[in-house]
């Protein structure tokens, strides 16, 4: 088996997925929303690359089955029912609602990554969770991340260190780990006890920080607290059905 990881999207345009599982990362912070929302009942986030695309989807619903979700320059977007923020996504606010999400890096890596078979959307969170459904599918994995404004982004590439730590340790198959792999994986040793400090310290954590976000990265570093394994199918994110009777079928 080969662990590849993309540290930037722009890695994987043009490239043929068609053999690969793909896991997309944007740890700060929609891979944690989507998890978030997952887990609290949402009926599924179609993930968009403009403001006006997310516009032109929610004129299919009617206005109380959807909200508009993202963000750009870390604000949520004048008229959008929330933000970027994972700590907005409660069942109170999303369970039940379409959710047409759009933001600066991770929906854009979603659909980066598309053309893959099965397109799984993992964080901090749900490492656990995603890593034996992703092996179970008997394919060379792709682990993407998003970073921030095309480019490295050091809490992503940890967590997809975190990714390959995970999947090497739970496969007896000899796997191959191309170069992006072992840089994840060395910075992902490097900072593994201390999650929470090395994303107080990426450039996109200060960032938050510095905009009265700094509960979104405190929480986005837990590890391993929902059990949900979102994937991206037929333009939607949904859970994969982990409990052996897939809803969707990857």
């Amino acid at each position: 088996m080969r662990i590849d990881v993309a540290l930037v999207p722009q890695e994987i345009e043009g490239k043929n997925l068609e053999h690969v599982t793909a896991i997309v990362i944007d740890v700060l912070r929609a891979s944690t929303c989507i998890a978030n929302a997952i887990a609290n009942g949402c009926d599924g986030v179609i993930p968009t690359v403009s403001v006006e695309e997310a516009m032109d989807i929610s004129r299919a619903y009617a206005r109380d089955d959807y909200l508009l979700c993202g963000e750009r320059k870390n604000e949520k977007i004048d008229g959008f029912d929330l933000g970027n923020s994972p700590l907005e996504y409660i069942s109170d606010r999303v369970q039940g609602k379409k959710l047409i999400m759009t933001t600066t890096n991770g929906t854009r890596a979603i659909r980066t990554a598309k053309t893959a078979p099965c397109v799984i959307i993992g964080g901090f969170w749900n490492i656990s969770a995603c890593c034996k459904p992703a092996l179970a599918l008997d394919r060379d994995i792709l682990i993407v991340c998003a970073g921030q404004n095309g480019r490295f982004a050091m809490e992503d590439a940890i967590c997809a260190g975190g990714f390959a730590d995970k999947l090497s340790s739970l496969t007896d198959a000899r796997v191959e780990e191309t170069d992006g792999c072992l840089t994840a994986r060395l910075l992902y040793n490097t900072f593994r006890e201390r999650l929470e400090e090395a994303l107080f310290q990426s450039a996109h954590g200060r960032n938050l920080i510095n905009t009265g976000f700094g509960e979104d990265v405190k929480a986005a570093a837990v590890t391993d607290c929902v059990e949900v394994v979102p994937v991206f199918h037929e333009g939607h994110i949904v859970p994969m059905d982990i409990s052996g009777s897939a809803k969707v079928h990857a």
